[in-house]
């Protein structure tokens, strides 16, 4: 396999013919049957003049989302992980600043499209019948640090699948399909990327790449294939009950133990859709020796404020519970106080 840089293409404008540009680029490479050419979708939505002014990249990350997946705040700034149109989920709907010096620029809304766009122009000026995939650098759940994966995708097999083979000791493969359009941009990658100003390379040699015609879209887990629409503390929250504008924001960075009690307690005493605030509210007590639990206190003793401290307590132990997942939090037992004037300090 070789994976060959495109040189010389240089600052993409709008309005740019993209089809002429990296023609024009391969011509040097000899192109061939199923050689496959990698982009960077940055320098279509360059061409497309796909920007936005610094101040109005909220509102832009926002009309591109199709679900909020989580939101966590890094210092000052809150970052959304949403899914967009075209499937993936991305970190500020894929809107970017880097290598945009007139402003961040937006992801095209169907990257398919445009790659089959592209390809077309490329096969009527080149004679050469090659894949086109459109790349874009994105984390994986689990994974750490970004690499490049398949946002289009277009005379790409970018699935496939090797169910009714057998590996190298006789076993039948049952469940393995390659993403091989994600190897192919992560593949491209590593001779082009941000800091060489190279937005595109040539992938050969791939066997049966462009056996196929497999769209991009075809690549993101979503409805019921999705089994983790939401982390484990927005999981919770919508267990809860509670709506999307109620969520609180969440920090990247490991948060202190005292942090996160507070944001359970927070987030249990929210009231749910359709019903009003509890009959009953919770506190943390540090006792004088040290040790720490949480009281619920009856609003006046009656059996309707004890029905609502007892559903308050459990949301507690609920989202504690969730606020635990990631690092265990000491023990806090959840006291319930039937007569407020008998509340244990």
């Amino acid at each position: 396999m070789t994976v060959l840089p495109l040189t010389g293409l240089g600052e993409v404008r709008e309005g740019a013919d993209l089809a002429e540009l990296l023609a024009g680029a391969l011509g040097p490479l000899a192109p061939r049957e199923g050689d496959v050419l990698c982009v960077s979708t940055k320098i279509v939505s360059k061409a497309l003049g796909l920007r936005v002014a610094p101040e109005e990249r909220a509102a832009a990350i926002a009309r591109a989302t199709v679900r909020t997946v989580a939101r966590r705040l890094h210092t000052r700034v809150v970052t959304s992980v949403v899914q967009i149109a075209s499937g993936p989920v991305m970190a500020a709907a894929g809107v970017d600043s880097s290598n945009a010096p007139d402003g961040p620029l937006l992801l095209p809304e169907d990257p398919d499209a445009c790659a089959r766009e592209l390809r077309e122009g490329l096969v009527r000026r080149l004679g050469v019948e090659l894949g086109v995939v459109l790349t874009d650098t994105s984390s994986r759940i689990w994974r750490v640090g970004v690499s490049d994966i398949a946002l289009g995708a277009a005379g790409v097999a970018a699935l496939e699948d090797l169910r009714g083979g057998f590996d190298a000791d006789g076993r039948a493969l049952t469940v393995t399909v390659r993403n091989l359009a994600d190897e192919l941009a992560a593949a491209a990658d590593l001779v082009k990327g941000k800091a060489g100003g190279i937005p595109a390379a040539l992938v050969r040699g791939v066997p049966g790449a462009c056996a196929g015609d497999v769209p991009a879209r075809e690549l993101s887990r979503t409805g019921a294939d999705d089994w983790f629409r939401r982390p484990s503390l927005e999981s919770v929250w919508v267990a809860l009950g509670l709506a999307p504008a109620q969520e609180p924001i969440a920090r990247m960075s490991p948060e202190p133990a005292p942090e996160r009690i507070a944001r359970a307690l927070e987030v249990a005493a929210l009231p749910r859709p359709g019903r009003g605030p509890y009959r009953a509210s919770a506190a943390e007590v540090t006792r004088p020796s040290g040790g720490r639990h949480i009281v619920v206190e009856c609003a006046d003793g009656s059996a309707a404020s004890l029905a609502d401290a007892a559903v308050l307590a459990e949301r507690i132990r609920t989202a504690l519970g969730a606020e635990s997942l990631g690092e265990a939090l000491p023990e806090i037992p959840v006291l319930i106080c039937p007569d407020p004037e008998e509340a244990p300090r």
